[in-house]
């Protein structure tokens, strides 16, 4: 192309990108407007920034040259189709990028490679057929800085296109040809060029590459060649070759397992941290391999002592932890310390989980699996994550304890019989990294060896308990953590024999954690005692007044990031014996700090969201005894909703104005829902005394794009058709026509949605009475659909959908009963083991109302429908009179009952049937 720059526009724009690199925000931010502007208005501007990125200057200007290359990648990912459609632009950056790759700065390689893999993701391998032989002609140079740049940029062309290529036989045919080249230069005498190289045939183990596999054995000769390679990461590729290899190829390991396992082990000891953690991966894989166990076992004395010896904390981090305030609570969190808040949508209600107190799955109180997670994910639950004091990054330590988690899980007693000598001779090492290591990996393995540890454990949770005191920080927070895993054993034990031995001082230890001055172990603490109250339920009851004193003095220390945490504490315990915190003494305790706080934050503050999710469960617990405080937080919570509903109504209009946050939308939905379901019929006058039209706002949210509002809005509606119906009649005909319709079990990620519309549609149904008819017919098209393929829908949703078919039927059995034959099996299959409640019994009045217009609608499943029957523990006086009724029937429609009936059922419920029904 003979484009060439105008000197005066080039002048200029390498002065943007000087000052956009200035330390002066003025400067900066004029820059960024000045190349927002140009990427609008600046036909050519691509070309600029590819002339600015591959001519070489000065090394002052090196940064500056990457900023223009960093541009002109995210043009290309956000702007493709608009630059293709210039083929003279599109030419130009394929035919100058290139020469990137041959530069001197490795950083400027980098960069070109990353625009080269951009340009090719957004098009594809054909639209750019030559790009592949330019660069493995370039492997061919003698130089090896150009070698180095080719296989970088196939080697992120591989990660982000690498699929194109395999699917396709021409793809595949080039790949044959290229993948023995690679297996060659990983022989290279350039350690870059030997890394690249594993690095590209990685990239197709995973895709099962029949390219690769055809090389399987000489990509394994070379990589066990290269084990003892000088060059870290070299090591660390042939580490994730292995763990790779593994998951889809293990057979081509298992002849060279134990040489893997030892190599593994070395490399878990090497000075580079990236090697040791890919090294420690691979055992986390073998970990994982069910099929290798009997293999792995043998390896076990090998691998549980370098486990332990990872868990330790690295002197780096030791001399961290000794720079860090030992009592930091009084110190403001930085804003890099806390998480960005997200709002936890209203989870589905649970047809088998149903309670006369919480009968919603609400928002979750506590995962115990998350504690080796990557703290980047975006976790529910914070009360397992984060335990390794601001070291939030995985790292070796927490892989290792991974590890030893599902060794555990996988090999239980065989764990502890290498595990326990060394860990009692740690617990009392004079190291407190060793004392801490030693706490960490008795709550690793608590879930795997809870049964072989149980005669231990009286020895080892009083411990514990002394080392909630000790003088170490870490060592304070690590064993909040661990006693949290062990929560369930400490509470079914106190349940039995008493709770002096470990519930009180657990109980306590915890709460004194809570109250630390050490901001880490405030956070764990608070964390323990959720978990902990999670499992004890109601054996907290009598130490109700003590746990709210202990949480009270919480909100008056705690800092922005650990009152999130508090106020999940205070959620999972108010889920779990809220039932029991209605009188005065406890609600003076607990509300007032909790309204000040709702009272200092701005309706804009994301700190209001896990405020207002732990004020919806309080609300919803504490019921008509919230009434006195209701009225302001029932109109705050409108007001929040009504403005950031107008303000994604002028975003939308206005697409230079930015959109609210969806989770405010979400949590204040939450809120109010709480408030009805607690207050009941009193949350009418709440309606009806609103300042903004809350239907309205309601139906909105019922078509709103994000799945979380939807999920949350039907919840709402739900819980408004139980306690405040009259609100909502007049809208019924709008409702059914946004619900019915997102009754679809076919989009997973829709799965809250569609179950709690159809929750909510049950409710409805059941006070509409004979006036559901019209919507009976489109409403069973969807709910039939659901229970019948309940082979990969969740079962919750196939309870709810069976539960309102039920409902339905009370009032229209007729409409339904033409159909039952279509639904009746799986119907039964969905509800025969979920427990007795009042929603089950609607459900079954309903289907026996059913039945009885078209009995013949069970002749595929007659026994299964009278074991549904035999297994319903405690049916009231008019089901039992229903069910009497109907079994009387078919055993005098039924020739041999016996026979053809009887003898398909249990024993069990035989028995049960002949004893309550006398049939």
């Amino acid at each position: 192309m003979s484009w060439s720059p105008q000197p005066e526009i080039l002048e200029q724009l390498r002065l943007v990108f000087l000052n956009s690199l200035s330390p002066d925000n003025t400067l900066r931010g004029l820059a960024t407007k000045t190349l927002e502007e140009a990427r609008r208005t600046q036909r050519d501007l691509n070309n600029y920034l590819v002339n600015i990125f591959v001519t070489p200057t000065s090394d002052a200007e090196i940064h500056l040259r990457a900023s223009a290359g960093i541009m002109l990648k995210n043009n290309v990912l956000a702007q493709y189709d608009a630059i293709s459609r210039e083929p003279a632009v599109i030419e130009y950056i394929k035919e100058n990028i290139v020469i990137g790759l041959s530069q001197p700065v490795a950083m400027i390689r980098n960069i070109a490679g990353s625009v080269v893999s951009a340009v090719v993701s957004k098009g594809s391998f054909q639209s750019w057929p030559d790009i592949l032989p330019k660069l493995m002609a370039m492997t061919n140079h003698d130089n090896t800085v150009v070698q180095e740049g080719a296989l970088s940029a196939l080697a992120k062309l591989f990660e982000d296109s690498g699929s194109e290529l395999d699917s396709d036989p021409e793809g595949q045919r080039v790949l044959s040809f290229m993948i023995p080249r690679f297996i060659e230069l990983a022989r290279s005498p350039s350690p870059k060029v030997r890394s690249l190289c594993i690095v590209c045939l990685n990239q197709f183990i995973l895709r099962m590459s029949q390219a690769l596999f055809v090389h399987i054995d000489a990509f394994l000769t070379t990589l066990f060649q290269l084990a003892v390679d000088t060059d870290p990461d070299v090591r660390k590729n042939i580490c994730t070759a292995f763990v790779m290899l593994l998951d889809v190829r293990e057979e081509k390991l298992v002849p060279h397992l134990e040489g893997i396992v030892n190599y593994s082990l070395h490399c878990m000891g090497d000075d580079d941290e990236q090697v040791a953690l890919e090294a420690c991966e691979f055992l986390l894989g073998l970990a994982e391999h069910d099929r290798l166990r009997n293999q792995v076992s043998a390896f076990l004395p090998k691998i549980l002592p370098v486990l332990f010896r990872c868990m330790v904390y690295s002197e780096q981090d030791i001399l961290r932890f000794e720079s860090m305030a030992e009592d930091d609570a009084r110190m403001e969190d930085k804003a890099t310390d806390i998480r960005p808040t997200h709002a936890k949508s209203r989870n589905a209600h649970n047809a088998s989980h149903f309670s006369a107190e919480n009968n919603k799955s609400g928002n979750g109180t506590g995962n115990d699996d998350g504690e080796f997670d990557d703290d980047d994910d975006d976790d529910e639950d914070e009360d397992d994550d984060d335990y390794s004091m601001d070291i939030s990054d995985w790292n070796l330590r927490k892989c290792s304890a991974a590890a030893l988690d599902i060794f555990a899980s996988s090999y239980h007693e065989r764990i502890l019989e290498f595990s326990l000598p060394t860990l009692k001779q740690n617990l009392v090492s004079h190291e407190w990294p060793v004392r801490e290591a030693a706490i960490l990996a008795y709550g690793a393995i608590a879930e795997g060896c809870v049964d072989g540890m149980s005669p231990f454990l009286p020895e080892v949770i009083p411990y514990f308990v002394q080392a909630l005191g000790d003088p170490v920080a870490p060592i304070r927070q690590i064993t909040c953590w661990t006693l949290g895993r062990y929560s369930s054993w400490i509470c079914y034990r106190s349940a039995d024999i008493g709770y002096e031995q470990e519930f009180i001082p657990v109980l306590t230890g915890l709460l004194k954690c809570c109250l630390d001055n050490n901001k880490k172990v405030q956070e764990a603490g608070c964390s323990g005692f959720a978990n902990f109250a999670d499992q004890a339920g109601g054996l907290l009851v009598p130490y109700l007044m003590y746990i709210l004193q202990n949480l009270t003095l919480c909100f008056l220390k705690y800092q922005s990031k650990n009152l999130a945490i508090l106020y999940d504490a205070v959620q999972t315990l108010v889920d779990k014996v809220g039932y029991a915190m209605k009188s005065k003494e406890y609600i003076d305790l607990l509300l007032p700090p909790l309204i000040e706080r709702w009272q200092k934050l701005s309706d804009d503050d994301t700190d209001l969201f896990p405020l207002l999710e732990c004020l919806s469960s309080v609300t919803a617990a504490l019921g008509e005894h919230f009434a006195p405080y209701a009225e302001p937080v029932f109109q705050r919570a409108v007001k929040i909703l009504h403005d950031n509903l107008v303000m994604a109504q002028e975003a939308s209009n206005d697409p230079t104005l930015d959109s609210p946050d969806k989770d405010f939308i979400v949590t204040a939905l939450d809120l109010l829902d709480g408030l009805v379901q607690g207050l009941g019929s009193l949350s009418v006058g709440l309606v009806n005394q609103s300042q903004y039209p809350l239907m309205q706002m309601i139906l909105a949210c019922l078509n709103d794009p994000v799945h979380e509002v939807r999920q949350s809005a039907f919840a709402l509606l739900g819980d408004m058709a139980i306690g405040s119906f009259d609100v909502i009649k007049a809208y019924i005909p709008a409702i059914m026509t946004e619900l019915i319709p997102q009754i679809d079990s076919g989009d997973p990620s829709c799965s809250a949605v569609c179950n709690n519309a159809t929750w909510a549609a049950g409710e409805i149904a059941l006070k509409l009475g004979e006036d559901v008819r019209p919507y009976v017919a489109p409403l069973m098209e969807k709910l039939v659909v659901v229970v019948a393929v309940n082979g990969y829908v969740e079962q919750t949703i196939v309870e709810n959908a069976a539960i309102t078919i039920g409902r339905l039927g009370i009032s229209c059995p007729d409409v339904i009963a033409p159909r039952l034959e279509t639904f009746a099996a799986y119907w039964c299959k969905a509800l025969r083991i979920i427990r007795d409640t009042d929603e089950k019994e609607s459900a079954f009045k309903g289907m026996c109302k059913i039945v009885v217009v078209n009995p013949n609608g069970l002749q595929g499943c007659l026994p299964e429908f009278i074991e549904a029957i035999g297994m319903y523990t405690e049916p009231s006086d008019e089901l039992l009179h229903m069910f009497s009724t109907i079994l009387s029937g078919y055993r005098g429609l039924v020739g041999d009952w016996d026979q053809v009936i009887m003898s398909q059922i249990s024993d069990e419920v035989r028995q049960t049937l002949r004893d309550r029904y006398d049939v």
